[in-house]
C-alpha cells in the first residue's frame, strides 16, 4: 500500500507540472524503477512489446478513415438522409443529430470525430430553426460519446490490447448498450423538444426519402460491413478496419466524389499525428504497468481487495468513482491505460468478466467525453463556430451527464445488456 500511495504521488506530482501525460509516465516509470533497484534495461522491451500488436494495427487505420470521411463530408450526407425520415416529428433535427451520431459512430470509432463531423451540419441547421444553443451543444457533445461505445470503438481496441480480452466480444458488447443510449437520447431530445421554442419542419415527400436514401445506401452499408463481418467472423477487428478504410476511399473517391488526391497528404498528416499521440501514451503506460508489476503494487492491492472481503459489486462501484474523478482530469485513453493494470489482476481474482468491464469502462469514459474542464467533446462542439461559448457547452451537457449516470447505473446493475450479445459469438484468438 506504501508503494502504491507513494507511486501515485509521484505521478501526480509530475503531471502537476504540465508534462503531457505520455512523458509523465514514462518519467514516473524511469525514477520508480532508479529508486526501487529496478534494472532499466526492460526499457527497450517493453517500448517495442507495447506497440507490436496486430489488435492495436486497428487504431491508424480507423483514424485515416474517420479523417477520410471526415474530409469526404460523408456525415453531411448521413445527416440528409436520415432528416427526411424523421424532421416532421417532435424535435425531429434533434433526433436526426442523435441518430446521424449513431450511425457514424458505428464507422469510425471516435468520439471526437463524430461530434465534429456531425456538429457541422447539425448545429447550425437545429440552430437556424429556433432551437435552443445550450439544448443544442449538449445535445451533440453527448452523440458524440456514441462514438467510443458503438464498435468499432478506440478505446475498446486499447484495453483489449491490455487485458487480451477478446475484442470483437468486446465491440459486440457495445453494440445493445449503444442502442440503448442511442435510443434514451433521442426519447431524451423529443422530451425536451415538445415544450416548443422552435421551427417544425415539414414532412418529407416519399419520393425526397427515397431518392436520398438510394444515393446514400453505400454509406449506411458501412456498419453493415464492419459490425456485420466481425459478428460473423468473417474478418477480424484489424481486417475490419482495413475493409472500412478500403472502402471508405473508393465511396470518397470515385462514388460520391468529395476526396480529393490533394487531401490525401493532410489527411494522412493529421491521422499520422493522431496515431502517434496514442502511440506514446500506450508505451508510457507499458513502462508504467511493468514497473508497478515489478514493484508487486497490483499483487499488493489484490492481497488488499481480498483480504478487506470486498464485494465485486462494491469493487466495481469503487472503481467507477475512481474513473469518474481521473476522467475530468485526463484524456480518455490515459484512463484506461492507467488504471487497467492496476484493477485487471483485481478483476480476475474476484471472477468479474472482462468483457463487461470493458463496457463499464467505456461508459465511463464516455462520460468523461462530456465532463469538464478536459472533456474533449465539449473543445470540439466549442470549436463549431465563433459564437458558441465554452459557458453554453458546459450548461448544455449538465442534463445529458445525469442521463449518462442513469445509462451508467443501468448497465452496472443488468449486466446481460452487454454480455448477451458476445455469447452468442464463437470463441476465436486473432
Amino acid at each position: 500500500m506504501v508503494n502504491f500511495l507513494i507511486t501515485i504521488a509521484l505521478l501526480g506530482a509530475i503531471l502537476l507540472l504540465g508534462l503531457p501525460v505520455a512523458f509523465g509516465l514514462g518519467s514516473t516509470s524511469v525514477i520508480l524503477a532508479w529508486f526501487n533497484d529496478i534494472s532499466l534495461s526492460f526499457l527497450t522491451i517493453t517500448v517495442l512489446e507495447s506497440v507490436n500488436s496486430f489488435t492495436l494495427l486497428a487504431v491508424p487505420l480507423f483514424v485515416i478513415m474517420s479523417q477520410i470521411l471526415l474530409v469526404g463530408k460523408v456525415g453531411d450526407n448521413l445527416f440528409e438522409t436520415i432528416n427526411t425520415w424523421v424532421r416532421h416529428l417532435p424535435g425531429g433535427l434533434a433526433v436526426a443529430t442523435v441518430f446521424s451520431c449513431a450511425i457514424f459512430a458505428a464507422i469510425t470509432g471516435s468520439g471526437a470525430a463524430t461530434a465534429a463531423t456531425i456538429g457541422m451540419v447539425a448545429y447550425p441547421a437545429m440552430f437556424s430553426r429556433g432551437y435552443d444553443k445550450k439544448f443544442t451543444c449538449g445535445l451533440l457533445a453527448t452523440g458524440g460519446v456514441l462514438g467510443i461505445l458503438i464498435p468499432p470503438s478506440i478505446p475498446m481496441i486499447i484495453y483489449s490490447s491490455i487485458t487480451d480480452a477478446s475484442l470483437d466480444k468486446l465491440f459486440m458488447a457495445g453494440v445493445i448498450p449503444g442502442v440503448l443510449l442511442t435510443l434514451m437520447l433521442a426519447g431524451y431530445a423529443v422530451l425536451r423538444s415538445i415544450r416548443g421554442g422552435y421551427t417544425p419542419l415539414p414532412k418529407a415527400s416519399w419520393e425526397e426519402r427515397w431518392k436520398l436514401t438510394r444515393y446514400n445506401l453505400p454509406a449506411l452499408s458501412l456498419p453493415v460491413i464492419i459490425i456485420g463481418g466481425i459478428y460473423t467472423g468473417l474478418f477480424t477487428p484489424t481486417e475490419a478496419a482495413s475493409v472500412g478504410l478500403m472502402v471508405s476511399f473508393i465511396l470518397t473517391k470515385f462514388v460520391y466524389r468529395t476526396l480529393s488526391w490533394k487531401q490525401l497528404p493532410q489527411i494522412l498528416l493529421d491521422a499520422l499525428a493522431t496515431t502517434c499521440m496514442i502511440g506514446m501514451i500506450i508505451i508510457g503506460a507499458h513502462l508504467f504497468g511493468k514497473v508497478l508489476a515489478l514493484m508487486n503494487v497490483p499483487q499488493e492491492l489484490t492481497r488488499m481487495v481480498v483480504e478487506y472481503e470486498l464485494s465485486p459489486l462494491f469493487f466495481i462501484l469503487a472503481v467507477n468513482v475512481l474513473l469518474l474523478v481521473l476522467g475530468a482530469l485526463l484524456e480518455t485513453i490515459s484512463c484506461i491505460l492507467l488504471t487497467t493494470p492496476l484493477i485487471l489482476p483485481i478483476m480476475l481474482a474476484m471472477n468479474i468478466d472482462p468483457i463487461w468491464y470493458g463496457v463499464v469502462l467505456t461508459v465511463n469514459m464516455a462520460i468523461a467525453l462530456i465532463t469538464p474542464p478536459v472533456g474533449m467533446d465539449l473543445y470540439v462542439i466549442k470549436g463549431l463556430r465563433d459564437d458558441i461559448g465554452f459557458d453554453d457547452v458546459i450548461k448544455g451537457v449538465v442534463p445529458f451527464i445525469l442521463l449518462m449516470f442513469c445509462f451508467l447505473a443501468l448497465i452496472i446493475a443488468v449486466p446481460v445488456i452487454s454480455t448477451w450479445l458476445p455469447s452468442l459469438m464463437p470463441t476465436r484468438g486473432f
